[in-house]
């Protein structure tokens, strides 16, 4: 098929339909790698039919060619596909045209195409021309490097939300102490110039900034980017956002990639709405705000409120979190880290220092490794039957520092034996997943609580959460132990984390 289409065009035969036979071949995510050795082999470097297609009188063979060109990548290319470009009269051509000369080699024609860039900011938009325009300057736009974006705003006065678990707001509450904060639905809205003790509290989940001109808008795409810009978007986020590094092509203007994430209650996102809003936020701040699927220093969210308006809130991606570096590496079903630092602040009255800590089903190690924070333990034990989790956990906790009081065991813990006792157990319990069932979790607690009969001290404490508080209400007694805490972390995924006693 793809020798036919290439013969088909040598020969002049269906060019058009051939070409495009090709081009969506290339495209494709299944064959396009293949398509792509397959169609260079037959070529053997010579790319004249291709170069004399982009003279062709029909504007789609000249924009699919130069997509083929782009893809194929041979840096002899660039200065045919140039030259296409600058003779080209067909606007809906010209972004491809770009993105072909930027994937393989823009780099002796930088000059021009910022000077391209800066005359398309200065052309007017009208109807029949605003998206062609749009699509061609978004090419261009990701040609010219940002240089390293830092967030630079940590003594301003910022009004932010820290998102926490619901039921349990008070616990980051308490940890602001003298900053000046209130409650909010999602958590805990905090107003402050100084960030830098904010940011070290673990149990938060999102830091989401509130701009402190414009916090709602309208739900129309068009008049929600005019909204934000009149508020003073841009000067908002340029103002916590710092540039350093290589600015290969730019002017002195910041450039800033963002990304919408638009959340409207109990519907699907809205592709269409965050398309709108994001070009038109990029044509009224001249392309200084600019929306990017991927490496995006902020995200701004627009969250659907009563009123039927969208708040928004902002969330800097370049902050930097080094509350949980330690855990380099994880696994899907493990817990979040900041949900674990929630868990053990609860539990923190029971758990002691100087003690034998046994996890159960330890994942990556991420429970074990934020005990360790509320007191420290004489010695850790860590088990799972998953080997994979074992090895993400020592290097976990190796970073950590908690590897050399910690043993970490590959295996089932059913299976597993020890001739000392345990003084806690404090562990994240299995729970339905595709592999396991309703009948095979109440099996797993049914049993687990008759083991750990056998393990704990007379005085030992079992911290436990868990997704399925009717076995632990109903087999626990099976252990010695009596329920001394049962708090409940999420009523939607009924998740509870309960204290045992003995």
């Amino acid at each position: 098929m793809l020798r036919d289409a290439y013969n088909n065009i040598v020969n002049g035969i269906d060019v058009k339909e051939s070409l495009l036979e090709i081009k969506d071949s290339l495209k494709s995510a299944e064959r396009g790698s293949r398509t792509k050795d397959a169609l260079l082999l037959m070529i053997k470097d010579d790319f004249s039919v291709f170069y004399e297609l982009l003279k062709n009188s029909d504007p789609k063979i000249r924009k699919n060619t130069a997509i083929v060109l782009g893809v194929l990548g041979n840096k002899d290319s660039v200065d045919k596909l140039y030259a296409a470009y600058k003779k080209e009269d067909v606007m809906y051509n010209m972004a491809s045209y770009v993105e072909a000369i930027r994937k393989i080699d823009h780099t002796k024609y930088v000059e021009e195409l910022k000077a391209r860039f800066n005359e398309l900011k200065k052309t007017p938009l009208t109807s029949d021309n605003k998206k062609h325009i749009l699509e061609e300057m978004k090419q261009l736009k990701s040609i010219f490097g940002t240089g390293k974006q830092e967030f630079i705003g940590y003594d301003l006065v910022n009004e932010c939300i820290l998102t926490t678990n619901r039921n349990y707001k008070d616990i980051t509450a308490a940890a602001l102490k003298n900053i000046p904060h209130k409650d909010f639905t999602a958590g805990v809205i905090v107003k402050t110039d100084k960030l830098r003790q904010v940011l070290p509290i673990r149990t938060y989940d999102e830091i989401l900034f509130i701009p402190d001109k414009v916090k709602t808008v309208t739900n129309d795409p068009v008049k929600a980017a005019e909204e934000l810009v009149k508020g003073g978007i841009k000067g908002y986020i340029f103002d916590r956002i710092g540039i350093t590094g290589d600015r290969t092509g730019q002017d002195d203007n910041i450039k800033v990639n963002f990304r919408t994430d638009l959340r409207l209650k109990g519907k699907k996102e809205n592709n269409d709405f965050v398309k709108k809003f994001s070009s038109e936020l990029e044509a009224l701040t001249n392309w200084e705000l600019s929306n990017s699927v991927s490496d995006y220093a902020l995200e701004i969210r627009l969250i659907e409120g009563t009123s039927g308006k969208l708040n928004v809130l902002i969330k800097f991606n370049i902050l930097k979190d080094v509350r949980f570096t330690y855990r380099k590496d994880t696994i899907a079903a493990g817990i979040k880290p900041y949900l674990a630092a929630t868990l053990m602040q609860l539990a923190s009255p029971y758990l002691k220092g100087n003690t034998t800590v046994l996890d159960p089903f330890c994942g990556t190690g991420t429970l074990l490794a934020e005990r360790e924070l509320v007191a420290n333990a004489r010695m850790y034990y860590g088990i799972d039957m998953f080997g994979e989790a074992i090895e993400k956990a020592k290097s976990n906790l190796k970073s950590f520092g908690l590897l050399k009081k910690t043993e970490l065991i590959n295996k089932d813990f059913f299976n597993f034996e020890h001739a000392y006792k345990f003084d806690e157990i404090v562990t994240d319990m299995p729970f339905v997943t595709e592999n396991k069932s309703l009948k095979d979790i109440e099996n797993i607690y049914a049993s687990f609580f008759d083991k750990i009969d056998g393990l704990l001290e007379k005085k030992a404490v079992v911290v436990l959460y868990s997704r399925n508080p009717e076995f632990v209400k109903k087999y626990y007694i099976k252990s010695g132990c009596s329920i001394a805490e049962d708090f409940e972390i999420s009523k939607f995924e009924n998740a509870h984390l309960f204290v045992l006693t003995r």
